[in-house]
């Protein structure tokens, strides 16, 4: 049996190397069973450092939750079946009992490190407590038997699903030959989106940054098996990309702190004192235009710079 799967080295101090990279002779389904394979690997290694209540170990699950659940989006169309919408719904179900503990934890980073709460003990008092709350729900999550049958369920899905069965198998693309056709109509489909990125509201970015991220996670598994002029034009693109995550990432953490706080502050016995409150408004709105900017010039380089040249 060939090998389908190289672990890609991270350079010292960079923690593990979160991209891919695949035999050259990888067939589509069989690069699909070693990406899921890594990804779940990766989940299931943070699991110590979540019951741990470690926002660490809650990031990094998270992260390859929605790896793992790109993986499938980006297979779609070769492991459908009633398993995977049934491990979809259950990765998602993973994934949101994990997002409140790093919502939370970034919120209380951020006030704190800019010192707005000095004047807000009791609003400072409760976002504490409801942080160590969803940790501790985080934390339960991972010793549930719903959790363990998930991790196992997914093993078996992966070894032998019903997606391995297909009867049209033998007729699959190569992961090279799939993985370009991929890539080139997310990346067009993006761009299409892009175009009018300062006319959305915060849902409408949310969602383009979902597909920017989808993409950028893709180019992670596929880039392996590109070379030459193709795999310096990936790579290009792809440091466009990051900029533009960076960018929609920091904007939509400001809406998501906006609306935690605002939750915060409909409680009469935790509210943020008024001129922090003013103080993190203003900060949020420089953080805006700031952002706003970079992910439009990040978008334009997406545009002048295609995919595969087309």
């Amino acid at each position: 049996m060939r090998r389908v799967l190289k672990k890609r080295t991270a350079k010292p101090g960079t923690g593990p190397a979160h991209d891919i990279v695949l035999s050259q002779n990888a067939g589509s389904a069989e690069a699909f069973r070693a990406i899921a394979t890594e990804l779940l690997r990766l989940t299931a290694a943070q699991q110590p450092k979540v019951r741990r209540r470690d926002p660490t170990g809650v990031h990094q699950m998270r992260i390859a939750l929605r790896r793992m659940r790109a993986a499938i989006s980006v297979f779609g169309e070769l492991i459908e079946g009633r398993d995977t919408q049934r491990l979809k719904r259950e990765l998602k179900w993973l994934a949101g009992r994990l997002a409140p503990a790093r919502d939370l934890h970034l919120l209380e980073v951020k006030i704190k490190s800019a010192q707005l709460g000095a004047g807000s003990p009791a609003f400072l008092k409760r976002l504490g407590s409801d942080r160590g709350a969803a940790f501790a729900s985080a934390s339960a999550t991972v010793e549930l038997q719903r959790f363990r049958k998930l991790m196992s369920d997914l093993q078996r899905w992966i070894d032998a699903g019903e997606w391995t069965r297909g009867a049209n198998g033998a007729e699959r693309p190569s992961a090279a030959e799939f993985g370009q056709q991929v890539l080139a109509r997310r990346a067009r489909k993006l761009n299409k989106r892009l175009e009018k990125l300062e006319q959305l509201d915060d849902e409408e970015r949310h969602q383009v940054r979902i597909a920017a991220k989808k993409l950028n996670y893709a180019i992670g598994f596929f880039e392996s098996l590109f070379d030459g002029r193709t795999g310096k034009r990936l790579e290009r693109f792809r440091k466009h990309l990051k900029k533009l995550l960076d960018a929609l990432g920091a904007l939509n953490d400001v809406a998501v702190h906006r609306k935690l706080a605002g939750k915060f502050s409909r409680r009469a016995t935790a509210k943020l004192d008024p001129d922090a409150a003013r103080q993190l408004a203003d900060l949020d709105d420089v953080e805006i235009r700031q952002q706003m900017k970079a992910a439009a010039k990040a978008a334009a380089k997406l545009a002048e710079d295609p995919l595969f040249g087309d």
